[in-house]
């Protein structure tokens, strides 16, 4: 199968991908859709002379992962989930504060239910962030936390001879967790003070 996957022309290996994500976006023709649509279409239009073994098994990855109908499923639940949701939006304000700031909590061991993390979450979201906002936030914090969605990326990054960003998902996972923990009902309530035993008047 790898040998086969190989020996693709330009247009059979595009047309596997066309079919994917032709796929995963019918019906949806937001600006924002179009854009990460071309996005995921850009596949190199032939793989290298002399592809190394890191490219051919790229490309038979994502091949798989294409064909692959739990991952068009997802990808699908994505693109309908965040029709309504400015996803680039998101994308392009929000990554690079979730790669700074979540990022280094990871490194230094801080858990998202920690004191320490609101700190940190107050310098990603704001604090005063209204209900329904920070609903449609989780809901795409959900979405972008996918490891097989990063992987295509990577896959892509790849084949065009591109050092793979590191990867972001466990970041992402850090600020839903922290995210969740901040917005709960329960957080900051104070306990009302446990009644004190009272003296048994027969001693």
């Amino acid at each position: 199968m790898i040998n086969a996957l190989a020996r693709l022309s330009a247009r059979e290996r595009q047309q596997i991908i066309d079919d994917f994500v032709d796929r995963a976006f019918a019906g949806v023709v937001d600006e924002d859709a179009t854009l990460v649509a071309g996005w995921m279409r850009d596949l190199p239009s032939d793989l290298p002379e002399d592809p190394t073994p890191e490219q051919i098994n790229a490309w038979v990855e994502l091949a798989e992962l294409a064909g692959d109908v739990s991952f068009q499923q997802t990808v699908r639940r994505m693109v309908l989930s965040g029709e309504e949701n400015n996803r680039l939006e998101y994308g392009l304000t929000l990554r690079p504060l979730v790669l700074e700031h979540a990022c280094a909590a990871l490194s230094r061991g801080i858990a998202p239910e920690s004191a320490g993390a609101s700190l940190i979450l107050k310098r990603i979201i704001p604090d005063d962030l209204p209900a329904e906002e920070t609903a449609a936030l989780i809901t795409w914090l959900e979405m972008v936390a996918e490891p097989q969605v990063e992987r295509y990326w990577q896959l892509l990054s790849l084949l065009k001879g591109q050092k793979p960003s590191p990867p972001a998902v466990p970041a992402f996972e850090w600020l839903l967790a922290a995210l969740r923990v901040a917005r709960s009902p329960s957080r900051g309530r104070v306990r009302p003070p446990r009644e004190q035993p009272q003296d048994d008047p027969a001693t």
